[in-house]
């Protein structure tokens, strides 16, 4: 039985990148048969509203391949991201609670690991934070799982065209990692932190005290090239999938 674990993020499916979506099944085949837990970091859609999207053509495929890999014995883990948030695991056979966890500490290979999308570790982007916790109130979370398909879609579209104009205006600095942040989590006994949002497949050393060193790692997205990575062997490694 294979000990492997995958670690995926910003995959970003969406109807008009039927590329994407290929890949990214390929990616599962490969989980199918090699991986004994897939990590799932965040915006593996590249917006998701609510259950209604479950019907629609692009989804359907991949619901159906993620809850059959789940059912063979595969465990499959979402982490909230910041275009899928309000994803609800269980339309896969995965476990509640129906709201994604932010973060999580895992065990894999005799590491032990922080895994997060990434977004809470660029604090610079004072607006996204406030816009950030009024997405994912209640009633803006009742608001997202009750719309109709139609009125959901026409959302999507506007929401994914003011995200692009926002994001083109932000400095650099706003939208970049801070790694005090990360170092903060290594310093509570964390040996790696993995990430996603960044959109760029990188590794980084990250001095800590005493000459220690911790290490972290930022995924990449799926717009060219599947980025993943893999552990469970005592060290991680990235593999691209083209």
């Amino acid at each position: 039985m294979s000990n492997l674990d995958f670690f995926a993020s910003d995959v970003h499916i969406s109807a008009d990148r039927p590329d994407i979506t290929a890949r990214f099944m390929r990616f599962l085949d490969l989980v199918e048969r090699e991986a004994a837990r897939l990590y799932l970091l965040g915006d593996i859609f590249d917006l998701w509203l609510g259950p209604k999207q479950t019907s629609l053509p692009y989804v359907r495929p991949v619901l159906e391949r993620l809850r059959a890999i789940a059912a063979a014995g595969t465990p499959v883990v979402y982490l909230a991201g910041n275009r899928d948030f309000n994803f609800d695991a269980r339309v896969n056979g995965g476990p509640p609670p129906r709201q994604l966890p932010d973060e999580l500490t895992i065990e894999s290979g005799g590491l032990k690991l922080y895994l997060t999308h990434g977004d809470l570790l660029c604090t610079g982007d004072r607006g996204y934070g406030k816009t950030r916790r009024a997405a994912r109130s209640g009633l803006a979370r009742w608001m997202l799982n009750n719309m109709p398909l139609v009125f959901s879609l026409w959302v999507t579209q506007g929401l994914r065209r003011l995200s692009a104009r926002k994001l083109s205006r932000k400095p650099r600095l706003e939208t970049a990692i801070d790694f005090s942040r990360v170092r903060s989590h290594l310093l509570r006994g964390h040996d790696a932190v993995i990430s996603g949002h960044v959109h760029r497949a990188a590794r980084y050393r990250v001095a800590l005290e005493e000459g220690r060193t911790g290490e972290f790692l930022t995924l990449g997205d799926w717009f060219r090239e599947g980025v993943y990575l893999v552990g469970g062997t005592g060290s991680l490694e990235f593999r691209r999938l083209r």
